[in-house]
Order: C-alpha cells, then sequence, then structure tokens
C-alpha cells in the first residue's frame, strides 16, 4: 500500500488533494486535529490525515507497516523535542526578556504559571513598552496592570427573563454545593423566582442533597431522566426568573457519557452551560477536561476550591488559553456564603500573593469587625 500524510483547513480540503493525488480508491488511515498558536491568544486548527491505497495482495500487511513506521516517527519526534525541552537551559529563554522583566516572570512560574503563558505575556508587555518604561523603578505596577489584561472575567449570572444556565464538570468540583449557592443568593437576597432541576439521577445522595437545599431555600425541585423530561420541566417552569441544572460529574474521557449530556443540553437554544473545574487540577488537565466538555458549548467558567489551593497560577493558565470567561469561583463549602463573582484585580491578587492574596479570609475578617470595605 502507498501511504502518505496530507494537513489541510478542512477535511473536504484534503480529501481533495487525496483523490487527485491517489485517486478515489484511497482509503482513510487516520485523521487527527492539530492546534496550533499563531497570532496574539489565537489559535488556528488543522487536520493532519493518513492516506493509502492499495498496490499489491500484501496491502494490508504494508498498511500497517507503514502505520508503525509513522507512529514510531511520531514517538522519535515526541523525545527529541522532549529532550530538547529538558536540556535547553532557562537562561537562553529569559534572555529574550529586559532584564527588569526576568524576576517578575520568575514570580509568575513559582506562582504555578506555565512558562510559555508568563514568558508570552511578558514578551507582549516588553513590545508594547520603551526602554524608559522597562527601566522604570514602579515597573511592577505596570506589570501588574498588563496582567489584568489577560483575566478574562465575567459578572456573574443576570437572573430574569427565564433564565437557564446548567453546571456541568467531572465528578467531586461542587456542582450540586455551588448551584444551591447560587439559588439561596437569588432567591434569598435578590428575591428572584428560582427552580431547580436536577439531572444527576446517578447518585441518589446528590438528588436527596438538592431536595433538602430546595425545601430549605423554599424553591421548587424537578428530578428529570431524560432530555424529553428536562425539555417539558423547561416548559413547565417558563414563569421563573432562573432555572438552575445539575448535572451528574462524570469522565471527560468517557465519550458516550459526554453525548448523553449534550442530547440533555440540546433541548433548549437557551440554555447557558458553566463548566466547573477544580483550580487544582494540573494545567494540561484542565485544558484536557474544558476539550472535552466543548463539545456542548460552554458559555463560562467557574473555578472551585480555592481555599484548597496553596497556588493560583491556573487561573492565568487558562484565561490564557481558553477563550471562555471565568463567571464564579467557590472559596469554601457554606451554603450561601462561599462563592464570588469573578474579580480580574483579586484574582491576579490571588496569582501573584498566593495565600497572602486570599481576599475571601479578609472579608469574613473584616465581617466580624463590622466593617466590609476592601
Amino acid at each position: 500500500m502507498k501511504v502518505k500524510r496530507y494537513q489541510g483547513k478542512t477535511m473536504q480540503e484534503v480529501m481533495a488533494r487525496i483523490k487527485l493525488d491517489l485517486g478515489p480508491e484511497a482509503k482513510i488511515l487516520f485523521v487527527k486535529e492539530i492546534t496550533g498558536r499563531r497570532f496574539f491568544r489565537k489559535s488556528v486548527k488543522s487536520l493532519e490525515v493518513i492516506a493509502g491505497v492499495e498496490e499489491s495482495s500484501s496491502s494490508v500487511d504494508s498498511a500497517k507497516l507503514e502505520m508503525i513506521r509513522w507512529e514510531l516517527k511520531e514517538l522519535k519526534d515526541a523525545v527529541k523535542t522532549m529532550g530538547f525541552k529538558a536540556q535547553a537551559p532557562a537562561v537562553a529563554k529569559d534572555n529574550m526578556l529586559h532584564p527588569s522583566l526576568r524576576d517578575f516572570k520568575e514570580k509568575l512560574c513559582e506562582a504555578g504559571v506555565e512558562e510559555e503563558v508568563a514568558l508570552d505575556i511578558l514578551k507582549d508587555f516588553q513590545e508594547r513598552s520603551t526602554e524608559q518604561d522597562l527601566s522604570d523603578q514602579n515597573i511592577e505596577d505596570s506589570l501588574i496592570k498588563h496582567v489584568l489584561r489577560y483575566a478574562d472575567v465575567f459578572g456573574g449570572i443576570t437572573a430574569g427573563d427565564n433564565k437557564i444556565v446548567a453546571f456541568i464538570g467531572p465528578t467531586g468540583v461542587g456542582k450540586t454545593t455551588t448551584v444551591a449557592k447560587l439559588a439561596a443568593h437569588f432567591s434569598l437576597m435578590e428575591r428572584k423566582r428560582v427552580a431547580f432541576i436536577t439531572i444527576d439521577t446517578y447518585r441518589i445522595a446528590a438528588v436527596d442533597q438538592l431536595k433538602t437545599y430546595a425545601e430549605i431555600i423554599g424553591i421548587p425541585i424537578e428530578v428529570v431522566f431524560n432530555p424529553q423530561e428536562l425539555l417539558a420541566n423547561l416548559n413547565k417552569n417558563k414563569d421563573k426568573d432562573l432555572i438552575l441544572i445539575d448535572t451528574a460529574g462524570s469522565n471527560p474521557f468517557d465519550a458516550m457519557r459526554m453525548e448523553d449530556l449534550k442530547k440533555f443540553l440540546g433541548q433548549s437554544p437557551n440554555i447557558e452551560t458553566h463548566l466547573l473545574m477544580n483550580i487544582s487540577t494540573r494545567p494540561e488537565d484542565l485544558i484536557e477536561i474544558y476539550n472535552c466538555y466543548n463539545v456542548m458549548k460552554i458559555h463560562k467558567v467557574i473555578l472551585t476550591k480555592l481555599d484548597e489551593a496553596k497556588a493560583y497560577g491556573n487561573i492565568l493558565n487558562l484565561s490564557y488559553k481558553i477563550d471562555r470567561p471565568i463567571s464564579y469561583v467557590t472559596t469554601g463549602q457554606n451554603v450561601p456564603d462561599d462563592i464570588e463573582i469573578a474579580d480580574a484585580y483579586h484574582l491576579m491578587q490571588l496569582v501573584l500573593k498566593g495565600e497572602e492574596g486570599r481576599w475571601w479570609s479578609k472579608k469574613k475578617e473584616l465581617e466580624k469587625q463590622g466593617n466590609l470595605s476592601l
């Protein structure tokens, strides 16, 4: 079998080239989506396709052999790249930065910001600055203002006009508790008409927990078992200002579970989806989780368990790598208190100061003293 590799922006473009090159009898052997970075905070997606055409009776064995050879080459290239990265001295990368920026870069990396992210942000600052700016004694103030531009935040949920919000995410990130906190806030503090809907029928305890919260808050709750029931209950609650949908925690790499969830959330184009993720998750895993859930269109992100983290660089890693704003952060288990609308300044204080930047701890202390100004 004659085997060749092709790249292109769309499958149609690649298929046209394959047919022209190998003929109509060509077979697709492998397809992979590639994401690369080109311009400022922009990513470009393309497809890599392995195609082949039979040449002899031993075509099957030949195809397998070609694929093995190709996979070995990919593995060797990956090992070489990893080896190069491991051997490349950090000093060489730092030499791309003005001396006044190197300490700040180290500060970001120590906070858990990935080196690639820190370098890109600081190189952008350097390109926008004059030599006088870079030599200014107060450069850190300017740097903080620059970094703030990367904290992509959104001012929470606006209840009214039958707003529908679904909360999705892996197991253990705090979806049910977060839904309860928001329900209590909007029902008790903003006097909005709120309804619960849960599709988390995998865990009896989760349903019972939400029923308890609904009873305490004084709002209705519906338990639905299939997408059609969800649509019926959305129509039933059209008089509500806000409908909050709790979903089952699931393995984001389980394609079948993702497809099931997509069917539920596809019942209405008006559902706004918030993805919950634990701030302490490894940066590369956060991006993988985001990509898995984004098959159902994520609108906003909620970062949870900030009170359990020691470093907060993931705030910047996520804001830099995904094109979705952060709506809320959670800072504990207390309902309805331990949730905050995402604020760029406070989030960057966390990144730069770590535990010293925990504004919610200061806020609680001020509340005890009867002074709420931060």
